[in-house]
């Protein structure tokens, strides 16, 4: 065999150096672009879970709100000398009744004076009965509070569904203990809400008391109502024990043994004053999560396999044949013609974004994902720096990454908007890389991901059916236009407005009719008032307009006027009927009325009732 120079030789190392670094490079891209895309999924995940957790705490605390001010209603409802009428009360007894008739997941609104014996309550059968035994009663009577909401663990009723109490101690005329006011509620008030935010129909959500009990799973796949998860190590335990209002954690779930994802958020509202909280989880499966990229990734580690064996082979063939004869260097060359097709291939079919440019920013390769997903070929972008079509909010970023790039030699992840070929901006998550003067872009859409974020903070803060601000951002724009306005020193009006007659007509024409009703409401006040003013819907048939920089008070009574004609207005339904509501106002001015959000909001609270009793269909000032 003919010796061949030790230079001949020297060629055929560098070709294996060649081609481990462009295996190793390959590498790099391929687990950056499974490590992006695994990050990204459970970036999504935690960010759907983290907010349906919160929108879920901020809906359960609606409901321990509502609970509260039905608990205060009923104590200031009680004349001086309630003790001293007994179970003869019937009176009280009828409109405990109405009360826990209209709160469907109500088990019984009741009673007791300080000895535990039932006064009256929404269940006849139950006056007359003593209840000291039970905690609901027990709780406040050790440490009577009047602001504190105590909240019981739950326990299993007679006909065998789960009930938690809520009570608040009655005080008498000198402060001293006289009695217990309580609602007994079924799981069903919270799975709904529950329900309605999971995120998907994969996921489930849980409730559960304090002290560890749980109250609520949702959907109720399996019997874990009653268990008790405050025990050493459980994902309850390390999240009270961490004193966090939320906590995210990736961990096995003892309630079901399952591996999941699981967002929790402590429910204990500021303006509440609860003995326990409620401890609120939504969580996901990671099995389902993890299925799709392990496949994707097997997939991937199968084809760089049978490419890079395939290169190698072709390699270690063509230096053999080399090595034996000088004549089929020709046949050489075509093998390393074809293993750079196969790398070729191999670029071409990521489905990640990735160019090389120039140290410029001009492209000297793309591959067919930038056309399928953005629309460039690589003459639209060969004459043109990427960093022109950044947003212009994110170029100095990008020029700042491609500086700490040049001057380390480190690869460089960023998030940037890019403008597609339709002119639309797309969220990419990007990884910039250097190797000698050339530099490599690898990127993922995840567009998605953020508009999903945009979605659930609108869900947070607006009204589903109105699409009017909710209670929560009304009460953010009220404490910046009361501050607004004492530090510019000049008045707003707060008008609270409640439909008269609504309740007719979701009783006779349906919820349906009621929705519209509700609808066209909300439409004709917004066409009504200023863009700088806010129009809420607080819940039900509740309606607040807040009119910042009013000159004079008599602009808030012209805008009552012009309400009362509006929503006055026959309003056609779908089934070709018209329905006809009314409404009571109450108007209250910042700072002749209040300077606080609590006191202006009570004051034209007050003065809507005052409309109320003249009459309704009216307004009504607090000053008066």
């Amino acid at each position: 065999m003919q010796k061949h120079s030790p230079n001949f030789f020297r060629h055929f190392l560098f070709e294996w150096v060649v081609f481990t670094l462009i295996s190793a490079f390959i590498v790099l891209l391929l687990s950056y672009h499974q490590y992006t895309r695994h990050q990204a999924t459970l970036d999504q995940e935690e960010v759907q879970l983290t907010n349906a957790a919160a929108a879920s705490d901020y809906v359960i605390g609606q409901q321990l709100e509502r609970i509260n001010i039905t608990l205060n209603k009923i104590r200031s409802m009680l004349p001086p000398d309630w003790q001293n009428q007994g179970i003869r009360d019937q009176l009280l007894g009828e409109r405990l009744e109405l009360l826990s008739s209209a709160m469907p997941s109500v088990q019984a609104v009741t009673l007791t004076n300080k000895k535990g014996q039932a006064l009256a309550s929404s269940k006849p059968q139950v006056v007359g009965k003593s209840f000291a035994y039970r905690d609901y009663f027990q709780l406040p009577k050790i440490s009577p509070d009047q602001q504190t909401l105590y909240i019981t663990p739950p326990f299993e009723g007679i006909y065998g569904d789960w009930l938690i109490a809520i009570s608040k101690a009655v005080l008498d005329q000198q402060g001293q203990f006289a009695g217990v006011v309580f609602i007994l509620l079924n799981a069903q008030e919270f799975k709904e809400s529950l329900n309605s935010l999971r995120p998907g129909l994969e996921t489930w959500a849980v409730l559960v008391h304090g002290d560890g009990l749980v109250f609520a799973w949702e959907p109720e796949s399996i019997a874990v109502t009653g268990q008790n998860l405050a025990k050493p190590g459980s994902l309850f335990t390390r999240h009270s024990e961490s004193g966090q209002v939320a906590s995210f954690f990736a961990d096995t779930v003892a309630l079901n043994n399952e591996v999941s994802l699981i967002a929790i958020r402590t429910i204990a509202p500021e303006h509440l004053y609860m003995n326990k909280p409620l401890i609120l989880g939504v969580a996901r499966n990671t099995a389902a999560i993890y299925q799709t990229l392990e496949r994707d990734l097997l997939l991937i580690i199968i084809a760089y396999l049978l490419v890079n064996f395939a290169a190698g082979s072709a390699l270690y063939l063509s230096q053999r044949a080399r090595i034996k004869s000088a004549l089929i260097v020709e046949s050489i060359q075509a093998k390393a013609k074809k293993l750079s097709d196969q790398i070729t291939h191999f670029f071409e079919l990521t489905p990640s974004l990735m160019a090389i440019t120039d140290k410029q920013g001009f492209c000297q390769r793309l591959n067919p994902a930038w056309e399928k997903e953005l629309g460039y070929t690589q003459d639209d972008l060969s004459e043109t720096s990427l960093v022109d079509y950044t947003h212009p909010e994110d170029k100095k970023r990008f020029l700042l990454s491609i500086k700490r790039l040049q001057a380390s030699g480190q690869g460089q992840t960023l998030m940037l908007r890019f403008r597609n070929k339709k002119g639309e901006y797309r969220y990419l998550e990007v990884f910039l890389a250097i190797q000698d003067e050339s530099y490599f872009f690898a990127a993922q859409d995840v567009t998605l991901r953020e508009t999903e974020k945009d979605r659930l903070e609108v869900l947070a803060y607006y009204d589903r059916l109105t699409g009017l601000p909710n209670r929560s951002l009304f009460f953010d724009r009220l404490h910046q236009q009361v501050a607004r306005t004492l530090r510019d020193q000049n008045k707003f009006a707060l008008l609270f407005i409640d439909l008269d007659g609504f309740k007719a007509v979701n009783d006779t024409l349906g919820h349906d009719a009621g929705d519209t009703v509700l609808k066209v409401v909300s439409n004709r006040l917004t066409a009504l008032v200023r863009k700088t003013d806010t129009v809420a819907r607080l819940g039900g048939d509740e309606f607040v307009i807040i009119l910042s920089q009013i000159n004079a008070k008599q602009d808030a009574l012209n805008v009552a006027e012009k309400i009362l004609t509006l929503i006055g207005e026959d309003i056609p339904l779908e089934s070709d009927e018209q329905a006809k509501v009314g409404a009571s106002i109450g108007i209250s001015f910042c700072p002749d009325d209040g300077d606080t959000v609590d006191e202006l909001l009570k004051a034209s609270d007050d003065a809507m009732y005052q409309s109320k009793r003249k009459g309704k269909n009216t307004f009504s000032l607090a000053s008066n």
